[in-house]
């Protein structure tokens, strides 16, 4: 099927046609037929690189034509992003871009939205939909690009979005995109769609299992893909394997030094002032050609790795799984090298829709022949195993997460705060719509577990009830805005008010109560840690805000108090390195806990303005800005100058620079200590 068959506007064919797109993939066409363009809900299960963007495109200039809205929905900020730069060339037909992917409180945003596609991680549009619900009038499509995550933790936001749209637009047409699913026919179902799968590729697959010593065959199949002039992106189990694995990859091939190569490294180390010995390791992977990608990295680090991947800057990439659920990175020869991976229960095989995923990045359209998938297995039994169960096998079947207690309460206070349901009844027929309802019914149990945590969100102040109606308090109304589990914020209640009684509250004190947050993950406390924690806690007892020595001490309290150390340290201006060598928590992870806890004081600031705190609000404040820039109390008043970082701001002070007013006064000593440029560009601030 050619575009200038199908009914989208002339300039629409002829941008794609520009973009060298004249022709439907064989799943296109069948999307298509099945009713895409027609207003029909379609769940599209095909390969990766089949063209599931493309078809969602069609289907959002239809909606475009008709005069309505779509939204498109992914699971990452990077995806986000990603597809927003894709959907630009709609901008030349005059329709307006919108990407969505930050700050999880939007009732800032302008009360008319300002776009005709609006690409969105699910959580802030969940938000958005809380907050600003009339941002979504005039929606004609709805895309759940990589719906498959409904089986993850973070799947709830995916059924709840699509369950709310459609119960407030029942018209919307929904596009639900996979490569892997392996109930497909109930999930359709549940979306009152139709269900579109293939298996075709637009280059081939060749997928086999090799069996040896895996370091060696590792090395092997590396060397034989380059050798090809191909790209290897390799898979294994853990962050510690992917830095080793790239190590000893790039011992093994000595490839020759490229300036390309050397500019990227240096670009690494510049990430983080001062660099680290992780960003000194990467960069040094960088030089040799065989770099490491994984969640201990910071953003601007992995965009550096993932770019250079993709210009053939760096031939061999090391990577944990999660890199296969994220951007769009192929490579001719994908070599997953574990099966297996480290879990609660130990050493266990992967799921084979993870396998499924890391198989789909083999193979590069028109730069491939081939994609290549090369498992590696310790023995003949193994071998056999991975072909019958991986290779040839079909990936698990979806099922819901929504039905655990934290994840319906902060599902419930959201719909009965945004007036979705006020009533009992129809809190149970809300939730009867979700696919948790769908495949599983309204049980008696999931019924009287929705009556108790309701008893729970108006005992704790956050709905009240009116004969059989239910109503959002204020502070409900907020709780649900501010995108917080109920239970953080009615623990956040007690503490703050106790905070709001305490003489003297000091930041270790709010530190470890904010990581009283189902939100916060704790840190693990080893065995031999436990004595020296006790000993610091019980240092600084009269500065916490609960009672340590009382018998009704939580038993996370020693987790989160190692927790709120690490935090402290932060703002005490403890590096990066130094953290990670005390914590074993890298820079990555460090700046996502950052990011969660910055969140979290912001909350609690809210919670305080709220319950009419005049003391502890504005400390709170004071802290969220000490997470955010990782700064002691006295560094605050320079932070706040562009260009200027924790480092900067310290030096200055040292100096006796102490104040924006000081650097103002004395331009030559600020110049000095900052550089001509960043000095100009900082008191150009201060005129």
């Amino acid at each position: 099927m050619r575009l200038t068959d199908l009914p989208i506007p002339a300039a629409a064919t002829q941008i794609l046609t520009q973009s060298g797109i004249t022709q439907l993939y064989p799943p296109q066409q069948a999307a298509v037929e099945a009713g895409l363009l027609t207003g029909k809900n379609l769940v599209l299960a095909t390969p990766t690189a089949s063209g599931k963007t493309l078809t969602a495109e069609l289907a959002i200039l239809k909606a475009l034509t008709q005069g309505k809205k779509a939204v498109y929905i992914v699971p990452l900020r990077a995806l986000a992003y990603e597809k927003s730069v894709e959907f630009k060339r709609w901008e030349k037909l005059g329709y307006r871009i919108r990407l969505e992917t930050g700050d999880l409180d939007s009732k800032h945003l302008p009360d008319k939205p300002q776009y005709d596609i609006l690409v969105a991680t699910a959580e802030k549009c969940d938000s958005i939909l809380r907050s600003k619900p009339d941002w979504f009038r005039g929606i004609g499509l709805l895309v759940l690009d990589e719906i498959h995550l409904i089986a993850t933790d973070r799947g709830p936001v995916y059924e709840i979005l699509a369950s709310k749209i459609r119960g407030i637009y029942p018209d919307v047409h929904i596009l639900g995109l996979s490569a892997t699913i392996g109930n497909g026919p109930e999930l359709a179902n549940w979306l009152n769609a139709k269900l579109v799968e293939s298996n075709w590729r637009p280059i081939q697959l060749t997928e086999k299992v090799e069996v040896g010593d895996t370091d060696t065959g590792l090395k092997d199949a590396v060397k034989k893909n380059l050798a090809e002039g191909g790209q290897a992106l390799v898979f294994v189990n853990s962050r510690k394997s992917a830095e080793a694995t790239a190590e000893q990859i790039a011992k093994t091939l000595k490839l020759p030094e490229d300036p390309r190569r050397e500019k990227l490294a240096e670009k690494i180390e510049a990430a983080i002032n001062p660099p680290t010995k992780q960003c000194h390791r990467l960069a040094q992977t960088a030089r040799n050609g065989t770099a490491f990608h994984h969640a201990g990295l910071i953003n601007t680090q992995r965009t550096l790795i993932e770019d250079a991947f993709k210009d053939g800057t760096l031939p061999v990439l090391t990577a944990t799984p999660t890199l296969a659920a994220g951007v769009n990175l192929p490579s001719r020869t994908v070599i997953i090298r574990d099966i297996k991976r480290y879990t609660d229960e130990g050493l266990t095989y992967i799921p084979v829709l993870e396998y499924k995923q890391m198989a789909g990045r083999a193979g590069r359209p028109k730069y491939d022949p081939e994609g290549r998938v090369v498992t590696l297995a310790r023995n003949i039994d193994e071998a056999e195993y991975i072909i019958e169960r991986y290779v040839n096998g079909t990936p698990e079947p979806i099922l819901s997460q929504l039905g655990v207690r934290p994840t319906l309460r902060f599902h419930l206070l959201a719909s009965i705060a945004s007036r979705f349901t006020r009533t009992p009844e129809a809190v149970l027929e809300f939730f009867r719509q979700t696919f948790f309802g769908h495949q599983y019914g309204m049980t008696e149990e999931l019924s009287a577990l929705l009556t108790e945590i309701t008893g729970e969100l108006v005992e704790w102040g956050f709905v009240t009830r009116e004969g059989r109606f239910l109503t959002p308090t204020p502070l409900g109304e907020r709780i649900s805005e501010l995108y917080i589990d109920p239970l953080t914020a009615h623990k956040y209640q007690t503490l703050l008010t106790k905070a709001e009684e305490t003489p003297n509250v000091t930041a270790i004190g709010l530190l470890e109560a904010l990581c009283d947050a189902t939100e916060i993950t704790k840190l693990h406390v080893k065995p031999h840690e436990e004595s020296p924690l006790w000993t610091e806690a019980y240092a600084v007892e009269e500065q916490l805000l609960r009672n340590i020595s009382g018998f009704d001490l939580d038993w996370e309290f020693l987790p989160r108090f190692k927790t709120a150390c690490l935090f402290s340290e932060w703002i005490q201006e403890k590096t990066e390195d130094e953290i990670m060598e005390k914590y074993s928590v890298a820079p990555g992870q460090l700046y996502q806990r950052l990011e969660n806890l910055q969140w979290l004081a912001y909350a609690a600031t809210e919670i305080s303005r709220l319950l009419k705190h005049k003391k502890t609000q504005p400390k709170i404040k004071a802290l969220e800005t000490q997470i955010k820039y990782g700064v002691a109390e006295d560094l605050l008043p320079l932070v706040q100058l562009k260009g200027i970082g924790r480092v900067r701001a310290r030096k200055l002070y040292a100096a006796g620079l102490k104040t924006p007013h000081a650097l103002k006064k004395q331009p030559r000593l600020t110049t000095q200590i900052l550089g001509p440029k960043t000095a100009e560009d900082v008191l150009k601030q201060l005129e």
